[in-house]
């Protein structure tokens, strides 16, 4: 694998959250946790500094909920640095995510409980909290804790009906016996709990939406190229000329095939075969125009493909890939060197003609130049093979 895929793929596999190993989507869990706390707290002590709306609160679960607020980020940052410092650990990955999960579970719940089991917060959390776990994590975590969330929700839905227990005790009796959607203080309340998980969904998706397209550009381009040389493949080749039929824009086509590059192979190798056609491969790209598409097609057989240009220029850029080739040879690690030469074969296209004819013309060009000895490049307009000297006027 080449220099590029591969750091294409490791970034493919380190960036995308989904490529997290589960010790490190818990850790995210542990902080949007933290995260939780402290909008509890931030609330709680608005409450405790404004006397105006004691009324409306339960003011001594506040105070006692506040402590449990800065207990439980205390326990958090210690599961977050336990996480950290054993996360190659194979028993950490497995159960401990199960642990960290049903933890977060049971602080929703909890907090669900406290500002109300059908209060719009807690519906609201509980839809989004179920769609990005199912995002991050395997369906056997999260359907376990769905079912541990679901049945305890039950049994607080029933007990609450029931009148056992009280229905969002964090609230005074006197707001919950009037109409709640009436009370200012609740539906800012609830304003406050549902923007920050409103606003931390929409960046979590948003954020692996861009991931999933980047990770989808990544992938397309990897198919579009040879591993070995980094050029374009024959495919992207292929796309390319139908875009020009598309836009009827005529090209010239070349194809150079590397001479006696079987030789090299058996005598050499193929790693050193690989070297040769990466080396050709470089040779062409910083000797075409920028505009041109150079692409490996296949074996030792290149193509290039050149649009808006003349058929002298293209075989003047033929003949100066054909030359610099040959007198660039390929060096060994023993200060050995292998000397390549390619032969070149350059087909016309017009508007009306069809892909099959371009790539037919130079094909034949291309056989043509190698039964005359190589080394040369080789017109072919339909009717003749003309050989290009540098002099020759077309």
């Amino acid at each position: 694998m080449t220099n590029l895929s591969k750091t294409i793929l490791n970034y493919i596999q380190s960036t995308i959250i989904m490529r997290w190993t589960n010790i490190q989507k818990c850790i995210l869990v542990l902080v949007l946790a933290i995260l939780m706390h402290l909008l509890w707290i931030v609330w709680k002590l608005y409450i405790i500094i404004t006397p105006d709306i004691w009324q409306w609160v339960n003011l001594p679960l506040i105070k006692k909920q506040l402590q449990v607020n800065i207990i439980s980020i205390i326990c958090l940052i210690i599961l977050i640095c336990i996480s950290i410092f054993n996360f190659k650990k194979d028993w950490v990955n497995y159960y401990f995510s199960y642990f960290i999960i049903t933890t977060f579970i049971l602080i929703l719940i909890l907090d669900g409980y406290f500002v109300g089991i059908y209060s719009p917060a807690t519906i609201f959390t509980s839809v989004c909290v179920t769609g990005i776990g199912l995002v991050l994590f395997s369906k056997k975590i999260i359907y376990f804790n769905l079912i541990i969330a679901t049945s305890i929700f039950s049994v607080l839905i029933y007990l609450t009906t029931q009148n056992t227990i009280s229905y969002a005790p964090i609230f005074s009796s006197k707001l919950l016996s009037n109409t709640l959607y009436h009370n200012y203080f609740w539906v800012y309340s609830m304003i406050y709990f549902i923007i920050p998980v409103l606003f931390a969904g929409l960046l979590f998706f948003e954020l692996l939406l861009y991931q999933w397209r980047y990770r989808e550009s990544l992938f397309e381009k990897i198919s579009q190229i040879d591993p070995l040389t980094e050029l374009y493949n024959r495919r992207f080749f292929n796309e390319k000329i139908n875009e020009l039929k598309e836009q009827q824009t005529s090209y010239i086509i070349i194809i150079l095939d590397l001479d006696h590059f079987k030789t090299i192979n058996d005598s050499y190798g193929h790693h050193t075969g690989d070297a040769a056609l990466i080396q050709i491969a470089k040779t062409l790209s910083r000797t075409v125009r920028k505009t041109d598409i150079v692409a490996r097609y296949g074996g030792e057989e290149f193509i290039l493909l050149l649009s808006h240009i003349t058929i002298h220029q293209a075989l003047e850029i033929a003949e100066k890939c054909r030359k610099t080739i040959a007198d660039e040879p390929l060096k060994l690690n023993n200060e050995q060197s292998i000397h390549i030469t390619a032969s070149f074969g350059v087909g016309m296209s017009t508007t009306d003609s069809t892909l099959d004819q371009a790539l037919r013309f130079a094909d034949q060009a291309l056989y043509h130049a190698k039964q005359s000895g190589r080394n040369q490049v080789q017109l072919f307009d339909g009717t003749t093979f003309q050989k290009f000297h540098p002099k020759t006027i077309y």
